[in-house]
C-alpha cells in the first residue's frame, strides 16, 4: 500500500510518551517525539533556536547568580546581575562601566538568597523583598548611579491588635516626646529598633487618641526607648493597656516574601509570623500603611482557610491574584469596586498550590509553577463561570518538566513564548497562542547548564539574557550570555574588520572545540588554545562559538489506511520532502541532500533556500520515523514534511 502523508504543523511541540498511541488526537498529528533546540512556531512550522553571544563571566562563578529585569521604558532597559552581596548592571548588550571599571553596588543578599527575591517596579524605583530582609528600594539616578536603601516606612504596617489581656504596655509619662515604653512581660527584641507601634491609652475615646511610636533603642525584653511620632496624640495616662499593635516587619516577625502594585497601592504579602496576611499601603503613598476605616487608609487582611497557606506570590490583573502554598485566591472590593479597609472580598479560585517564585504575566493570564514544581499552570478568567480557573499547561508534555522548574519568564515579541528553567539546567519553552489553540513545549540544551534567565522588552524583539554554567579547562564558569536569534553558535564572539586568519579573545572557551563561520561559510572546527584560533584562510567577518545540534522527530505515521492503522506495520519512505523557508539544508534520517550549489565557490556563503528538498529509499522498519537534524552553525526553518510511504504487513 502506498500513502502520501503530510505533516503541516509542529505547533503541538514535544508530546508526552503517554500520547504516542493517541493517533486520534489532533495534537498527535502536529506533535513531535522530540523537539530539541527547535522552536514551535504559532503558524505551524519549526525553527532552529538562535545561539548566544558571550558578554562576560559573572563576578564569582562559584556562587549562585540571578538575573532580574529593570524596565523603565522600551528604550531604557537594564538587566541586573544579583550575586553574593552585589548588583551589576547591563544595558545595550553590554555591562555598565564607570571610569573604566565594572559598576556595581553592594547588597546584603547572599548568593543563596537571590533566587528567593521578588520585586515590583514603578518608573525608576524597584521594590525588592526577601523573607529575611527589610523591604528595600533600588533607585536608578543615572546610567551608572544606583542606590539601594531600606524602605523608610512613614507609618506601619502593623500586626493585629494584641489579644493577650495580661500583656500590657505603659508609658513613663504623658508629656515627653521621647521616653521609655514598658511591657508587663517579655515582649521586645533588639530587632524591634526602628519599628512602629500603636498604643491605645484611652479606649473609651473614639476621637483618634491612639499613640503612634517608633522604637529608638532596645534596653531589655520589657523596656524600649521610643519617640512619639505624632505629638497631636499623646498618651492620656501612664496606666498599662493591653490595646496595642506591634510593627508587622522585623527580624523577629519576619519580612514579606512577595510584593506587587495594585490599584495604586503597594502590597506586601506573607511573613514568617503572618504567612497568610497582606498589607496594602495608602493609594499613591507607598511608604504609608496607617490603618483606618477611610477608603484611602492603609489596610491589612489575613486570608482565612482551613490550613495555613503561605503566600508565595501576588499578581495584579483585573483583580489582585494571590498564590499560596494551598491554593489561588482573587481579592477585590466586591462588585467590581476598589479594595478599601471596609470592602475586601477574598475568594478561593483553585486549590493547586504554588511554589515560591515570581509569576509570569502572559496576556491576561498569570502563569505560575505548581507546588510540586513539575507543573505549570495559568490563572485565567472564564466568563462562562464568572471565575478564575487554572489549566495544566504541561498536560500534553508532563515528561518535559521532570526534576522540577525553578523559574519562569515570558516574551511576547516576536512570538508568545513562556520560558522556564529546569533544575538540571535545561531551558524549556512553551509557544502559547490560545486564540489559535497553540500550546507547544520544546527543550533547549547547550554545552553546559542554563542557571538563570530573564527577558527585557525593547522597541523591537524581546531580549533573552542567560546565566550559563560551562566547564572550561576543568573549571566551572558562569557566563552572562545574550540570545542571538539570527546566529547559531553558543557563547559566541564575532569579529568584523580587516582580513585576518587569527582570532583572539576566546579565553572563555579555552580548550573547547568550536565551530566557525568565516565570511558566512562554514569553516572546519578548531580547538581554542591560549585564547585564540588560527583559520585555514583569512576572512573579514568571523563568528566563533560552541556547537549545538537541533533535532526534530515528528510523531510516527499512524493514520488509518485500508484495514486499519499503519502502526506496527512495515514501512518505507520511498521519498521524503522537507519544505524549507529561508533555511540551510539539514540532514534527514542521517542523509544530507546536496548542501552546496555547483555555482558557489569554496569559502563563500551558501545562500539559504526556500524550497522543497528530498531524500529517497530510506529502508524498511516498523516505525517510519523521520528525524531532522541541523549540526552546522546555520539556520533551519521547516514548514512541512510530506512524501510517499509504502506500508506492508
Amino acid at each position: 500500500m502506498r500513502l502520501t502523508p503530510i505533516i503541516n504543523s509542529f505547533a503541538a511541540g514535544e508530546l508526552s510518551p503517554r500520547l504516542m498511541g493517541r493517533t486520534d488526537s489532533p495534537k498527535y498529528s502536529s506533535g513531535c517525539e522530540k523537539m530539541e533546540n527547535f522552536m514551535a512556531l504559532p503558524h505551524g512550522g519549526a525553527k532552529r533556536r538562535g545561539g548566544t553571544r558571550f558578554i562576560n563571566e559573572v563576578k564569582n562563578s562559584a556562587h549562585t547568580t540571578r538575573l532580574i529585569p529593570f524596565e523603565y521604558s522600551v528604550d531604557q532597559t537594564y538587566v541586573l546581575e544579583f550575586g553574593n552581596n552585589y548588583i551589576r548592571f547591563y544595558t545595550n548588550g553590554g555591562q555598565v562601566q564607570s571610569s573604566g571599571s565594572t559598576y556595581e553596588i553592594t547588597t546584603t543578599y547572599t548568593h543563596s538568597q537571590v533566587s528567593e527575591l521578588q520585586f515590583a517596579q514603578n518608573a525608576d524605583v524597584m521594590w525588592i523583598v526577601h523573607p529575611s530582609h527589610k523591604p528595600r528600594k533600588l533607585t536608578r539616578l543615572a546610567h551608572d548611579n544606583w542606590t539601594l536603601v531600606d524602605e523608610a516606612f512613614k507609618k506601619g504596617p502593623f500586626l493585629p491588635v494584641n489579644q493577650d489581656e495580661t500583656l500590657t504596655l505603659a508609658f513613663t509619662d504623658t508629656t515627653s516626646a521621647t521616653q521609655n515604653l514598658t511591657a508587663s512581660a517579655a515582649l521586645f527584641d533588639s530587632s524591634h529598633v526602628g519599628t512602629d507601634w500603636l498604643v491605645d491609652t484611652d479606649p473609651g475615646n473614639s476621637a483618634g487618641e491612639v499613640v503612634w511610636v517608633r522604637v529608638n533603642s532596645y534596653t531589655s525584653s520589657t523596656v524600649v526607648n521610643i519617640t512619639i511620632k505624632d505629638l497631636d496624640y499623646m498618651p492620656t495616662t501612664t496606666t498599662a493597656t493591653n490595646l496595642w499593635q506591634e510593627g508587622a516587619f522585623s527580624t523577629l516577625r519576619g519580612f514579606p516574601s512577595s510584593v506587587v502594585f495594585y490599584e495604586q497601592r503597594l502590597w506586601y504579602g506573607g511573613t514568617t509570623h503572618k504567612p497568610q496576611t497582606l498589607w496594602g499601603s495608602k493609594p499613591g503613598i507607598y511608604e504609608d500603611f496607617n490603618p483606618g476605616a477611610k477608603a484611602d487608609d492603609g489596610l491589612s487582611y489575613a486570608i482565612a482557610s482551613d490550613r495555613v497557606n503561605n503566600i508565595k506570590w501576588m499578581a495584579a490583573q483585573r483583580v489582585l491574584i494571590v498564590g499560596t502554598s494551598g491554593g489561588e485566591f482573587r481579592i477585590t472590593g466586591g462588585n467590581e469596586s476598589a479594595i478599601t479597609p471596609t470592602n475586601v472580598d477574598v475568594r478561593r479560585q483553585t486549590s493547586y498550590g504554588s511554589k515560591l517564585g515570581h509569576p509570569a504575566y502572559v496576556g491576561s493570564d498569570v502563569f505560575f509553577i505548581q507546588r510540586s514544581g513539575t507543573q505549570v499552570r495559568n490563572v485565567a478568567y472564564k466568563w462562562e463561570s464568572d471565575s478564575f480557573q487554572s489549566d495544566d499547561m504541561t498536560f500534553l508534555a508532563e515528561h518535559i518538566t521532570t526534576g522540577g522548574l525553578t523559574t519562569l519568564s515570558y516574551s511576547h515579541v516576536p512570538d508568545s513564548v513562556l520560558m522556564g528553567l529546569r533544575a538540571d539546567g535545561v531551558l524549556l519553552m512553551l509557544t502559547y497562542e490560545p486564540t489559535q489553540e497553540v500550546i507547544g513545549w520544546h527543550r533547549h540544551i547547550t554545552d553546559g547548564k542554563y542557571k538563570s534567565l530573564t527577558v527585557i522588552s525593547e522597541d523591537g524583539p524581546d531580549q533573552y539574557w542567560f546565566v550559563v554554567e560551562r566547564t572550561i579547562n576543568g573549571a566551572t564558569k558562569q557566563y552572562i550570555e545574550l540570545y542571538t536569534p539570527n546566529d547559531y553558535l553558543d557563547s559566541m564572539i564575532s569579529y568584523s574588520g580587516a582580513s585576518t586568519s587569527a582570532v583572539t579573545g576566546l579565553s572563555h572557551l579555552e580548550g573547547k572545540t568550536v565551530q566557525v563561520l568565516a565570511d558566512g561559510a562554514v569553516h572546519p572546527d578548531l580547538v581554542v588554545a591560549s585564547g585564540a584560533i588560527a583559520l585555514n584562510y583569512a576572512a573579514t567577518e568571523i563568528k566563533v562559538g560552541l556547537k549545538y545540534i537541533s533535532k526534530l522527530t515528528p510523531t510516527r505515521p499512524g493514520s488509518n489506511a485500508g484495514s486499519g492503522t499503519t502502526l506496527g506495520k512495515k514501512k518505507r519512505w520511498n521519498e521524503i520532502f522537507v519544505r524549507l523557508e529561508q533555511s540551510a539544508i539539514p540532514t534527514i534520517n542521517g542523509q544530507r541532500p546536496p548542501v552546496r550549489s555547483p555555482n558557489t565557490n569554496y569559502g563563500n556563503e551558501e545562500p539559504v533556500v526556500s524550497e522543497d528538498i528530498n531524500v529517497r529509499n530510506l529502508g524498511y522498519d516498523r516505525d517510519g520515523r523521520i528525524t531532522i537534524e541541523q549540526d552546522l552553525p546555520l539556520a533551519c526553518h521547516i514548514v512541512s514534511l510530506f512524501g510517499t510511504l509504502s506500508v506492508g504487513d
